[in-house]
């Protein structure tokens, strides 16, 4: 079985830029591996990102149902076949962002972690990056227009980032992402060693 390792973290966090240089180094070193992210690119995942996008406020019931079916296809589809032929996996968020988020409009967050496990295989590891609010929305103001209403309000992502914080677990590795890119790059290489017992990825 190849391993899954999950980049977490509120919007602006950097796991998106983390994870895919992440990838980047495995391929590099030779170690066969996909980059994934969900909401993924599959008719769901263009739904849930449209809701995001264009709506201040949608049924929580409805976007948990769609995260959970666009995940089980995700699982199915691409996950699973890549882990069973030993190759690692890479996702720029998954299930936890999930408990994080819609924890954070008022479900039930261990309830949904429960869910998702009965179905989606745990990560090795999950890297949660976390950075101060006002300076991943000073981020995501400077890297794009059109931010989701949703999903990018200063007090929704301070619940977001504690229900995060608060996530407990033996595969939970927790990266400081304020400094630069590199230096949470650095982190993460480091902390990977140490998680993993080896790392032969190349330095920079």
């Amino acid at each position: 079985m190849g391993q899954l390792i999950v980049f977490e973290g509120i919007d602006g966090s950097g796991k998106t830029s983390l994870s895919r240089m992440f990838h980047d180094r495995l391929l590099a070193a030779g170690t066969p591996a996909i980059w994934l992210r969900e909401p993924t690119d599959s008719p769901l995942g263009r739904k849930i990102r449209r809701l995001a996008q264009d709506k201040d406020a949608i049924s929580i019931t409805e976007e948990l149902e769609l995260f959970i079916a666009d995940r089980r296809w995700d699982v199915e589809a691409n996950i699973l076949p890549a882990l069973r032929s030993g190759t690692t996996v890479v996702m720029d968020r998954y299930y936890y962002s999930n408990a994080c988020y819609q924890g954070a409009r008022g479900l039930d967050l261990e309830g949904i972690l429960s869910a998702n496990r009965a179905f989606a295989p745990e990560p090795g590891i999950v890297f949660i990056i976390d950075v101060a609010v006002e300076r991943a929305l000073e981020r995501i103001r400077l890297a794009r227009e059109g931010v989701a209403r949703l999903f990018e309000k200063k007090d929704f992502l301070e619940k977001v980032r504690a229900n995060y914080l608060a996530l407990r677990g033996p595969n939970l590795v927790l990266i400081d992402g304020n400094p630069a890119l590199d230096q949470v790059m650095a982190e993460v290489d480091r902390r990977y060693g140490e998680q993993s017992g080896t790392w032969s990825l190349p330095r920079e």
